[in-house]
């Protein structure tokens, strides 16, 4: 029988000869005293009595024996086919701003920002205005397809429009907007209260298009490709064209009619994923709630909707009425009777609204009413706040809602203007200097060479937020971009397996049979607060003086037979709270 004993504590060091980084080396514990084939090799004992700290040290140490809990082993990829995928994300293009190029101001002869030209700036076509022309040039126009739904078919486009921006520069500071006369070197972007807007438009038509392709090279057949375009706005000529290479007057696009002419009462529709349940149509106005699936009451059932509670207090089959008392949340009671398809606002303040459905008798032969429920009715005019920071203007025609127009309630400004979390708009500036002596070449021509030139670019970036990648899955013999997929190797990996404990890897003293040891063990607390310690003690098998120990960890090979035990223990619990510190860095570094 082997015993293996080291001080846990640096207070020990002088004594020992060692720090703890010497001590944990000299603890020579084997890997599979702890582990073997990835599966605990040992059991946790601590004492029945044991104070909430050796709980404590116990736990840490059971949570240090996890890390080792796993297998690995070299294994052969299996090389059957590899996944690639390509950015696709639409891009649109940045907005323009001032330009101070050889190519716009026809000559370079500036030699500071101070000094570029005030009638630079882009006027939607040129850059040959100031800023008060560019700013009432600007525009932004966008269409993000398939936001928005109507009876849970989401068809709707985000058509986004920005007018009237402006910049407020930021470097130097104290500038006004009326002082800009050269592109600021930092700015923000300000986008005055309604001049952001988003356009969703429920009216969706269905389109027939058909694409003349012409006779082929080779046999002079005539063919031609044709599909249907569902959606707010009608199918472009000229894109068809271009995406099949023939010309527009090829393209043939035929009106096939209505699917969606618009809102209309009693449905659901979205609007910026906001979802509404539309309770009627006014002339310009709309009254929405929120609504329940409808629920099978039957007598003396309650159900709760956003506080309000419903019972069903009596159901009549004949007259296909029912009666229900409804308590509001502030604790208020109503008792309603409801007739066949009669809306009823309870409280007659929106909050509430039931509708009786049907009564029948069910199969159990009790008595059952269908009842709808509505919740938090509003009522929105045009030019009302519908979604938070946002005016809605109503578009209605023959009682139905055509579009919705939001508008931007307040000012924004802002270094990076959020666009509907679809993209990210602000300004950007770039400048250059350029040693024309050191040019092999007179710049302008004129022989009077100047020994710094600059020249300016600012624009509007306008990226997307998230980028939208198209996965393709490839094997042998297929074609990517006019590449062949020759092989496909696979190399040689660590397969690392994790094996969970199947039972549970910590006991008390008082669980564990001296007499009948099946494990390994691993004792926290000395011969005080462990029975086992002490029994070990007791055999003349631990030789630590825990009374005296400041943090030990004692190894006794052989303890129980073939079975080994580590002592985690010291004079108190602090000292044994240190010791079970040290066992865990060891086995970090087993691991």
């Amino acid at each position: 029988m082997k015993v293996r004993k080291i001080a846990a504590l640096a207070v020990g060091a002088a004594m020992i000869g060692a720090t703890m980084g010497y001590a944990n080396a000299q603890l020579n514990v084997p890997k599979d005293f702890f582990v073997k084939d990835g599966a605990p090799n040992v059991k946790i004992v601590v004492g029945s009595n044991a104070a909430a700290m050796d709980v404590a040290s116990a736990a840490d140490i059971a949570v240090a024996l996890g890390s080792l809990l796993y297998t690995s082993e070299e294994v052969q990829a299996d090389g059957v086919s590899v996944v690639v995928k390509k950015d696709i994300t639409y891009d649109p293009d940045d907005i323009k701003v001032y330009k101070y190029w050889y190519e716009t101001a026809g000559t370079i002869d500036v030699t500071e920002w101070d000094d570029l030209p005030s009638d630079l700036w882009w006027n939607g076509a040129a850059y040959n205005t100031d800023y008060d022309g560019w700013k009432s040039n600007f525009m932004f126009t966008e269409e993000v397809e398939n936001m928005d739904s109507y009876k849970d078919d989401k068809q709707m486009d985000w058509d986004i429009k920005i007018t009237d921006v402006s910049l407020v520069p930021t470097n130097p500071s104290g500038w006004e907007e009326s002082d800009i006369s050269q592109p600021p070197k930092d700015a923000k972007l300000k986008i005055p209260e309604e001049s952001m807007e988003v356009l969703v438009n429920y009216t969706i038509s269905n389109w027939s298009v058909e694409v003349d392709l012409g006779y082929d090279d080779q046999w002079g057949i005539e063919s031609s490709e044709s599909f249907n375009v569902i959606d707010d706005d009608a199918p472009n000529a000229d894109d068809i064209a271009d995406e099949y290479d023939v010309d527009p007057s090829d393209v043939t696009i035929t009106y096939e009619g209505t699917v969606y002419e618009g809102i209309e009462e009693g449905k659901t529709f979205t609007l910026l994923g906001n979802k509404y349940y539309v309770l009627s149509i006014g002339n310009n106005s709309f009254s929405y709630g929120k609504e329940f699936e409808p629920a099978w009451f039957h007598v003396g059932d309650t159900f709760e909707y956003d506080g309000y509670k419903v019972t069903a207090m009596d159901i009549s089959i004949n007259e296909n009425r029912a009666l229900f008392t409804v308590t509001s949340p502030d604790g208020d009671t109503q008792m309603v009777i409801l007739e066949k398809d009669e809306e009823k606002d309870v409280f007659d303040d929106g909050g509430i609204i039931l509708t009786l459905q049907n009564t029948f008798v069910g199969i159990d032969g009790n008595l059952i009413a269908t009842v709808k429920v509505v919740t938090n009715k509003k009522t929105i005019e045009s030019g009302d706040e519908l979604v938070s920071g946002w005016n809605a203007y109503l578009t209605i025609e023959d009682g139905k809602i055509k579009w919705i127009t939001l508008k931007n309630a307040d000012d924004i400004e802002t270094k990076t203007v959020d666009i509907l979390g679809k993209y990210k708009m602000y300004y950007e500036f770039d400048s250059w200097t350029k040693k024309e002596s050191d040019a092999d070449y007179d710049i302008n021509d004129d022989g009077d060479k100047k020994d710094k030139l600059y020249t300016a670019l600012a624009k509007i970036v306008v990226e997307p937020t998230e980028k939208v990648y198209d996965e393709k899955e490839l094997k042998v013999g297929d074609e990517l971009e006019d590449w062949v997929v020759d092989q496909i190797k696979g190399a040689t990996y660590t397969k690392v397996t994790v094996m969970p404990p199947a039972e549970p890897i910590t006991l008390l003293d008082s669980e564990v049979d001296v007499n009948n040891v099946t494990s390994n063990l691993i004792l926290v607390g000395g011969p005080v607060a462990n029975s086992v310690t002490a029994y070990l003690v007791d055999q003349g098998l631990s030789t630590v003086d825990w009374t005296a120990s400041e943090g030990d960890l004692e190894y006794i090979e052989n303890a129980f037979g073939d079975y080994d035990v580590l002592i985690v223990a010291g004079k108190a619990r602090e000292y044994t709270r240190a010791a079970a510190e040290e066992l865990m860095s060891y086995l970090k570094d087993l691991a």
